[in-house]
């Protein structure tokens, strides 16, 4: 297991774990109603895809309102940009 801390919309702790999920879900937010907001993302991910499911799953703690298609997109857009224009070296593949 693999925690973070973030501050999001301002002033919001979000807490962002890497860690087993069961299941066919890459990620889940649970959202500011929650006793604690947080992003979950399987830590079996790498590489792009692990940005991707990371950028999908911050969309959707930053723009609740935004309909899973918008953040399908949008998610996909903004990690395609990042890995081509930036050397993206995830910790996790670093050697």
């Amino acid at each position: 297991m693999d925690d973070h801390l973030f501050t999001l919309n301002g002033d919001e702790r979000w807490l962002i774990r890497f860690t087993h999920l069961k299941g066919d879900a890459y990620g889940i937010t649970y959202t500011r109603k929650a006793a604690r907001p947080r992003i979950v993302i399987h830590d079996g991910l790498r590489g792009r895809h692990r940005l991707t499911v990371l950028i999908h799953e911050l969309l959707h703690a930053i723009f609740p309102q935004a309909s899973e298609d918008v953040v399908e997109q949008a998610g996909k857009d903004l990690a395609r940009v990042l890995w081509t224009l930036y050397d993206i070296t995830p910790k996790e593949d670093e050697a």
